[in-house]
């Protein structure tokens, strides 16, 4: 069985434990107790500092080892000193290291130049769909720019149903003012509405079409263009890419302005 003792401090009868070596060394490592801590075991009444028993004082506070430095001799320098003209092509400055996470070396210029268009594609993005949504709730909603008044003057909100593409106007230029804001949160609504716009649009487009309207098939590509755009550039950080479908959705959308609004 291991040995257990009882500890106090000089200035107080509060007597803790008992205790065992492992655990005084514990203590003493976090600085809870120290060399004038009295001690005392079971089979002994008197209580001494735990300094005054040398046995015990090597066990609680066992003297730690410093560490020190040697100086190698030349010989041994010599040793470790490898023909700096055979390691000179190996050797990795630091300089070059932090050149190399920069992108600033030629073997990572390419990747930093990806970052640089990548952080352009997503900046202008924001305001290319903005222009595109802007037009498209101006397609919308200037057609029935007199029930939009109407409603205005008199309060009656129901007469919109009459016209539920007016709500898809004013929809768009809510979701044109968050771009503008840099509100990128609304992309996997705007990727909907790309969707719902494809969809709908879309078919109800190509019915007209059938039905004789030779307006509607340019509509309908129209739609189909805006809703790719508005898609594919919330998605992507291709510069390329991305420009390309937002050249292709402000001219689709335009077009659409074009045949709903002045024609």
């Amino acid at each position: 069985m291991m040995e257990e003792y009882y500890i106090r401090q000089p200035e107080t009868d509060n007597v803790r434990g008992p205790f065992t070596l492992t655990k005084l060394a514990g203590m003493a490592e976090s600085d809870q107790i120290d060399l004038n801590t009295l001690i005392n075991d079971r089979d002994e009444g008197e209580w001494l500092a735990i300094g005054s028993r040398e046995e015990l004082k090597q066990i609680i506070f066992p003297e730690k080892k410093k560490l020190s430095l040697k100086i190698k001799s030349d010989e041994d320098l010599n040793l470790l000193n490898v023909d700096e003209e055979e390691d000179e092509e190996e050797t990795i400055e630091v300089v070059d290291m932090l050149a190399a996470a920069e992108g600033d070396t030629e073997e990572t210029k390419h990747i930093k130049n990806k970052v640089v268009w990548q952080g352009k594609a997503a900046t202008l993005a924001l305001p290319f769909m903005g222009v595109i949504l802007i037009l498209s709730s101006i397609a919308y909603i200037y057609p029935s720019i007199d029930i939009v008044q109407t409603v205005i003057d008199e309060g009656n909100y129901m007469l919109i149903l009459h016209k539920p593409l007016i709500l898809v106007g004013a929809l768009d230029l809510f979701f044109a003012i968050s771009l503008f804001l840099s509100v990128t949160e609304i992309y996997p609504i705007l990727r909907l509405r790309a969707m719902f716009g494809l969809g709908y649009f879309g078919f109800l487009h190509w019915a007209t079409w059938q039905m004789g309207d030779q307006i509607s098939l340019y509509l309908m590509i129209s739609s189909i263009g805006v809703s790719m755009a508005i898609f594919i550039c919330t998605l992507t950080l291709n510069f390329i890419l991305m420009i390309s479908f937002a050249v292709l959705g402000i001219l689709s959308v335009g077009s659409y302005l074009y045949l709903t609004v002045v024609q």
